[in-house]
């Protein structure tokens, strides 16, 4: 059997892992995997510290389509680029890690006509913006149900990513895995279970630092705690097109608790996991968070929005974190304070109850999902 499997980003360690994990499969039984990568990363990644375009040693099998940036490749070349390979590999099933692409239709009309079997992978979710009555959200919803209705079968990830495609009309028979995963296994480098103390005593928060990501309320939540008189401080690992301005507004409110770290490599992030009271992720909106499973995997209980996708699917609310139904609990310190003091009392039973949850979204069990339902399809 021949798998095909159109990504956008050669550099991406959670994908990778599963490709990789796939492809081990393959070569057990005797099977084929081909990965079209179509950039090497966004732009925004291209600081990354960790980031060597000239070495990757993935184990599975890739065609780096462009040698350029997400943002810099030609939808129309790379069209092209996708087709010559259907023809060139004649897989049975194609696997699209997205839709956004504009040769997607074109895509899913070939295949129709050579009857090759597609399967998207959805990350998408629901945004209450899209919920908002206009005539340009109407035709992108009704370009989606007619997009989705091309697609035979949906990878989705994660309860909201369900409920995503429930409101473009996919018949649930069409999802054929609900679980997400994380490289868990590349963090192994870092002892998660050594006894730390919460040395530093501190807020983490690692991504992406842009507007979607809600830093406004970092700056807003430290504010409130030097009101407090409290000893905690936040931590921000990242890098993005807001670290300037945030620095600025750091500095200029002259906060000594909120510290920019900036990029790491990726293998040193467990020193800041581990030694967390626990990691805060106050997105406007977020497909997943990632993040939240590598906290979890150093049993670091996660606060985040309930506009994240991982809220209510790995992250349950008072049960191993807390998920936010608004920002305005920070507000006041008197609620901070007592949010704070009901977070610590309870941080206990959220680890404990971490360590029944992991499990779940072990890459192993995602990667045996998705090559078992390519294989069905047989």
């Amino acid at each position: 059997m021949k798998i095909l499997i159109l990504h956008n980003q050669l550099w991406s360690q959670y994908k990778s892992i599963i490709f990789e994990k796939i492809n081990n499969f393959c070569n057990k039984y005797a099977d084929n995997l081909l990965v079209l990568q179509t950039s090497i990363c966004e732009n925004s990644r291209r600081d990354l510290i960790d980031f060597d375009v000239n070495n990757f040693n993935y184990t599975y099998n890739f065609v780096l389509l462009n040698n350029k940036y997400l943002e810099s490749t030609n939808s129309i070349i790379t069209t092209f680029k996708w087709l010559k390979y259907i023809f060139k590999y004649k897989p049975k099933v194609i696997n699209l890690t997205g839709y956004s692409e504009s040769g997607t239709v074109v895509v899913l009309l070939v295949c129709k006509f050579l009857k090759i079997t597609t399967i998207i992978t959805n990350e998408s979710i629901f945004h209450e913006k899209s919920g908002v009555f206009s005539f340009s959200n109407g035709l992108k919803k009704i370009y989606k149900i007619l997009l989705f209705h091309l697609v035979d079968y949906f990878f989705s990830y994660g309860f909201k990513s369900n409920d995503f495609l429930f409101r473009h009309k996919v018949n649930k028979k069409k999802i054929l895995s609900f679980l997400n995963s994380f490289d868990s296994e590349r963090l192994q480098i870092f002892e998660r279970n050594n006894n730390y103390n919460n040395r530093g005593k501190y807020f983490l928060f690692v991504g992406r630092i842009s507007t979607e990501k809600n830093m406004e309320f970092l700056i807003q939540l430290a504010i409130n705690l030097k009101n407090l008189n409290s000893d905690i401080k936040i931590k921000i690992v990242g890098d993005g097109p807001e670290f300037d301005k945030i620095n600025f507004k750091i500095n200029n409110l002259n906060l000594n608790n909120i510290h920019l770290i900036g990029s790491i490599k990726w293998d040193n992030l467990g020193y800041y996991y581990a030694n967390s009271l626990g990691l805060i992720l106050p997105s406007f909106f977020e497909p997943w968070g990632m993040v939240a499973n590598e906290a979890f995997f150093y049993n670091i209980p996660v606060i985040c929005s309930k506009f994240c996708g991982c809220a209510d699917d790995l992250v349950i609310n008072d049960f191993n974190g807390i998920v936010l139904q608004d920002f305005t609990l920070f507000n006041s310190t008197h609620y901070l304070n007592d949010f704070i003091n009901y977070y610590l009392n309870q941080r206990e039973k959220f680890i404990s109850n971490i360590k029944l949850t992991n499990h779940i979204f072990e890459p192993n069990r995602l990667s045996f999902e998705q090559y078992t339902s390519f294989k069905n399809l047989e």
